[in-house]
């Protein structure tokens, strides 16, 4: 029996010792709520979309958690700030627990994009989640506001008023129910209800468009219906304001039935709460303490700018309502300003309080489309202030961090950030001295990201961005040049701009120094070999070679001296000999002043699965002597690209060749020149690169 406990003892000590193994071998568990996320559709350039939330978590990780957006994605795990491109988050006791995380589309170019939000650990399988969006540009047709100039007050609202007057009406039934399907609709395709669909966290319910329209209801959840943020009541039900889409939202029935006719207002004292956050109850602020209702901050502005759309496009008629059921509350009887004072205060503070998003453009769009025309307040937020004044939107609190600056080429930089908490952010370049001047409140700036063109503030100081996101590629710098930069967030637009000066984010000076020609790298004998030469170099002390397993966190594998200044051609190399077990590797360089400032080069990935590389293309002889033949098995016909380097990364041969499928060969064809020695030939095809070493003698 003793000797049976030994034994049994023993087998719980060696499957206890088998699992830590295959914990040490395989590394930790990363999990994603989902594998990708819903289409962004068409974002307008320089601003950002709505964000969408999912969650990660991972279990037994030896090292911190990369998650990484692609080009023009920004990720951040607080909802309204903190975006940027890459998070790290660190394990306790190897655990991350589940984490939200917001995506967002940003983009800085029209067009298509896609690619993966990655989740990275050495030694755990990576988690990818898919995403998309596209690009477009201002959607407003050309010269919808040119009778617009610099009218204020009632002249403007009646300027409006003229331009959007007249729209074409749908039918309340089926022709509301049928706009929301793209007025009102989700990133997920469910509707998109104004008092209940949450992206900070899970929303309470979710309605499938038309299938779950109201109908009778008796509790939140139940169905969808149509919400006149304009109470009916107010207008005696009559057209075109029964059916008029800018204040008719989709809403749950249940919250719809409890707001009632009530006005809109900040709620002092709660008597119906709903799943959301929706309040019903005695008002406070603002001098009304009637029954208000009050939805959560960010619908706010939404309700603002349906309301004040009501008064510019009704101009005509919205005097005469003030007797129509309880109008009373909130209508002052004329046609300026419209809305007794304290509800213009409200409307003026839910305005700045949540500024114009993602969803109100699109879905702007949407009705334009529809009645043909368009909420103003939504184009041009500074319209609301430019008629009925009061307070431009307050300064942000929370400025941009985290400055990183990224060599991509001889004149372009790529510039990352964590954002803010203001709504828009405005990016200056000043060459030799820090920016030393900035923008003014109440100031709009146009930007341009080459510097030959980019407008300016003061003498020198380029505008080079302006909008919504957390990066920007520079072009057209100047290699020696010391530039400086600086970051500040604001609130509003146009005329009503209010720039946080007090937080600025700023760099010391930063120069290109070097002018880079290539590089790049192979496998070879259980090793890396790095290839690089630059064209000029100015105060050029080193090169620190970095490494990296995901092209985000990136660790010193070794140095190369530099040569301080030279107009020469220099070619450089190194040799990575300490590899982890990984596929694939990434590098890149980072150089270094003598006066202790840096940069970095391009990253390159090098492909360490050499038994897979070698199954394509072969290389005989080698050594060689004068021609190389290059024989391939393709499972189809590609056309590809090759490149002869010498042991410097001088490029001395490269052309391209029409491969067939299935077996073939070509010959590149060496005469005596060529000096005997180390070559690298590369082959691209495919998205592919493949290197072999080659020797002449």
């Amino acid at each position: 029996m003793d000797g049976y406990k030994f034994v049994v003892r023993m087998k719980i000590k060696l499957f206890i010792l088998s699992c830590f193994l295959m914990q040490f071998a395989w590394g930790g568990v990363i999990t994603t709520s989902v594998a990708s996320l819903p289409d962004y559709g068409n974002v307008y350039v320089l601003n950002s979309s709505t964000s969408i939330r999912y969650t990660v978590s991972a279990s037994t990780l030896a090292s911190d958690l990369i998650i990484t957006a692609p080009l023009g994605f920004e990720i951040s795990t607080q909802y309204l700030q903190g975006y940027t491109s890459v998070i790290t988050l660190s394990p306790n006791s190897g655990n991350i627990p589940t984490t939200n995380i917001y995506a967002r589309f940003s983009p800085s170019i029209t067009g298509a994009a896609s690619g993966n939000i990655t989740h990275v650990n050495n030694g755990s399988p990576t988690q990818n989640i898919i995403v998309q969006g596209t690009g477009v540009t201002w959607a407003i047709a050309a010269g919808y506001y040119t009778t617009v100039t610099t009218q204020r007050n009632a002249a403007l609202k009646t300027i409006l008023y003229n331009r959007i007057l007249g729209h074409t009406s749908a039918s309340y039934t089926p022709g509301v129910w049928n706009a929301y399907s793209t007025t009102d609709r989700q990133p997920n395709s469910k509707v998109w209800d104004v008092y209940s669909t949450r992206f900070d966290t899970s929303s309470p319910y979710e309605y499938t468009m038309s299938t779950n329209q109201c109908g009778s209801y008796a509790i939140e959840g139940d169905c969808y219906n149509r919400e006149h943020s304009f109470p009916q009541s107010w207008f005696s039900q009559s057209s075109p304001m029964v059916t008029d889409l800018h204040h008719l939202f989709a809403s749950d029935g249940k919250v719809n039935g409890m707001r009632s006719n009530f006005p809109f207002g900040n709620v002092a004292s709660p008597t119906f709460t709903s799943l959301y956050g929706g309040k019903l109850g005695t008002g406070a602020n603002f001098g009304y303490t009637g029954i208000v209702f009050e939805p959560i901050d960010e619908y706010k502005g939404d309700i603002a700018r349906a309301q004040l759309y009501m008064a510019a496009r009704y101009d005509n008629l919205i005097a005469s309502w003030i007797n129509n059921g309880n109008a009373n509350d909130v209508l002052a009887g004329n046609t300026f300003p419209a809305y007794d004072a304290w509800y213009v205060d409200l409307l003026i503070s839910w305005h700045n309080l949540d500024p114009v998003s993602d969803k109100e453009r699109k879905r702007n769009d949407a009705i334009h489309a529809i009645q043909n025309n368009r909420n103003p307040f939504i184009d041009s937020p500074q319209f609301v202030q430019r008629i009925w004044g009061g307070n431009i939107p307050s300064e942000p609190t929370v400025g941009a961090s985290n400055f990183q600056i990224t060599n991509i080429n001889n004149n372009s930089v790529k510039l990352n950030w964590v954002s803010g908490n203001g709504n828009r952010r405005i990016v200056l370049v000043r060459a030799t001295n820090a920016v030393n001047a900035y923008p003014e409140d109440t100031f709009y700036y146009n930007a341009n990201a080459n510097l030959t063109s980019a407008p300016q503030i003061g003498s020198g100081n380029y505008i080079v961005y302006n909008g919504t996101g957390s990066s920007v590629t520079l072009n057209n710098l100047q290699a020696g040049i010391n530039y400086h930069y600086a970051v500040i967030e604001y609130n509003g637009w146009y005329s009503a701009s209010n720039y946080n000066m007090g937080n600025i984010l700023t760099s010391n000076g930063v120069t290109l120094p070097v002018t880079w020609l290539s590089f790049d790298g192979i496998y070879e004998n259980k090793s890396t070999r790095l290839f690089w030469s630059t064209a000029v170099e100015k105060n050029n002390k080193v090169f620190v070679v970095e490494r990296s397993f995901n092209n985000s966190n990136f660790e010193a594998v070794g140095i190369v001296n530099g040569s301080g200044a030279t107009n020469m051609v220099t070619q450089y190399q190194f040799l990575d000999i300490q590899l982890p077990d990984v596929s694939g590797l990434y590098y890149r360089l980072k150089q270094i002043d003598y006066d202790g400032k840096f940069n970095y080069s391009q990253v390159i990935k090098v492909n360490l699965d050499e038994a897979k590389m070698e199954t394509v293309f072969s290389v005989s002889p080698n050594p060689f002597k004068q021609n190389i033949r290059i024989a391939y098995q393709l499972k189809q016909a590609e056309r590809f690209y090759y490149v002869l380097m010498n042991s410097k990364g001088l490029i001395i041969k490269e052309g391209n060749e029409n491969a067939n499928q299935n077996e073939g060969e070509f010959v590149i064809g060496i005469d005596d020149s060529f000096a005997d020695g180390l070559y690298i030939l590369q082959i691209k095809y495919n998205n592919r690169n493949i290197y072999h070493k080659i020797i002449k003698q």
